[in-house]
């Protein structure tokens, strides 16, 4: 498996993946609207040859600044339970670090994000707007874990508000 740069020929097989993968457009509608807000900080796919393995997204944070977020992480579901989603994070993750993001926050299942570095008790002292039940921290720079901080997403994320609301 290698990871590479997204391109523009990508897209359809992209949108097919994330709607088999999501059940739905939702998470490739969620994509293009952090794109067209340019808060991307990196999108990159897995392929095995020929093969579309996944896809996995990183969006800048508004606040803290340096800080990102693991948006969405999608592997075809013919190549799940195999390892294919924790290495295209550990891969992520270590673009991150090389980039300077200070920390990368994650809303989603803490066991399965748990077990590649990130930590809900590093982020157990964040302010976020939606579900802190499910948020986990990756800290990357010293100090982020465990600091009080107020979280504020890019505007593409209102979907996750409106959810807690509705």
């Amino acid at each position: 498996m290698y990871l590479r740069a997204l391109t523009e020929a990508d897209e359809i097989a992209v949108s097919i993946l994330l709607d088999q993968a999501f059940d739905g457009p939702e998470m490739y509608r969620f994509a293009k609207e952090l794109r067209a807000e340019d808060a991307m900080a990196m999108e990159r796919i897995a392929y095995d040859g020929d093969t579309m393995l996944g896809y996995v997204c990183c969006a800048r944070m508004v606040h803290p600044e340096e800080w990102w977020a693991l948006s969405i992480l999608a592997v075809s579901p013919s190549h799940r339970k195999r390892g294919t989603g924790r290495e295209m994070v550990v891969r992520a993750m270590n673009h991150a670090k090389r980039e300077g993001a200070k920390a990368v926050v994650v809303v989603g299942d803490t066991k399965y994000f748990g077990r590649v570095g990130f930590s809900k008790l590093a982020a157990s002292k964040l302010e976020i707007p939606f579900f802190p039940e499910y948020t986990s921290l990756y800290p990357i720079a010293p100090g982020t874990g465990m600091s009080s901080n107020r979280l504020i997403f890019p505007d593409a994320y209102r979907h996750l508000t409106e959810a807690k609301v509705s």
